[in-house]
């Protein structure tokens, strides 16, 4: 599955809508097709899960596997596959350091997950989120975010996932100390995107090679988001590294 250079990381992004497309037809199978051809080292999933309680999985995973990736255990009730519907699945040459799970602050129910991983002897920490409605409460998630970061040992960081933030200008405050954000372009409505909802985040350490909105058929019909895709290279690998060499 992995095609990146050494040193380089591959992420996707995507809210899959619980599988429901822009047909009004809930068909996983599609979404998980597109899934299989993005080709990413880490693909980040907002609305997996379905909302209401026990939280099932929107989409099928066997033996905790979706198109060829492994799914992190993140599910509280373990019927699902996702925290607040964030799911994060990795190439099988991905290792699993850590995994932290985090209820966000808002009126309505959020959360995000912070993952540390190694890939090709290379530390990098991935955080998935999936903000608020209200712009308040999307800076107030940051800045959330942002403190968590902050208290955890020095790591290249990379966030992605669907920020709900379609000014270029305002509602990300919190990161422009130590992160730089992009938006590969119009994401939603996917039938004929003109809203950046959709976006990556990266820290110290990182350099975003090159960033796109992902097209094809079934990527214009299987959400009402189109799934993102960033190349991303550790420009400090050295630092990233274990300790251990």
């Amino acid at each position: 599955m992995r095609g990146t250079a050494p040193g380089e990381l591959t992420v996707a992004s995507w809210n899959v809508c619980k599988g429901l497309g822009q047909d009004l037809r809930r068909r996983a199978g599609r979404t998980v097709e597109v899934i299989g051809r993005l080709g990413a080292d880490v693909v980040i999933l907002q609305e997996a899960d379905f909302r209401l309680h026990p939280r099932r999985s929107a989409l099928p995973a066997i033996d905790r596997r979706i198109a060829g990736y492994e799914t992190l255990n993140l599910s509280a009730s373990g019927l699902g596959i996702g925290w607040h519907g964030i799911a994060m699945l990795v190439s099988p040459d991905v290792v699993i350091e850590d995994i932290q799970r985090f209820d966000l602050p808002a009126l309505e129910p959020r959360g995000a997950v912070i993952a540390t991983l190694r890939l090709a002897g290379l530390r990098v920490r991935l955080v998935g989120v999936h903000l608020g409605l209200l712009r308040r409460n999307r800076r107030l998630q940051l800045d959330f975010l942002r403190g968590k970061l902050d208290a955890m040992p020095p790591c290249p960081t990379v966030m992605a996932g669907d920020f709900n933030e379609w000014a270029a200008a305002r509602g990300l405050e919190p990161l422009r100390s130590g992160m730089q954000t992009e938006s590969p372009g119009p994401s939603f409505p996917a039938a004929r995107p003109v809203l950046r909802l959709d976006r990556f985040a990266w820290s110290d350490g990182v350099e975003l090679v090159d960033c796109h909105v992902v097209d094809g058929p079934l990527a214009r019909i299987a959400s009402d988001h189109r799934p993102i895709f960033g190349r991303f290279r550790l420009s400090r690998p050295s630092e990233a590294r274990d300790a251990d060499g």
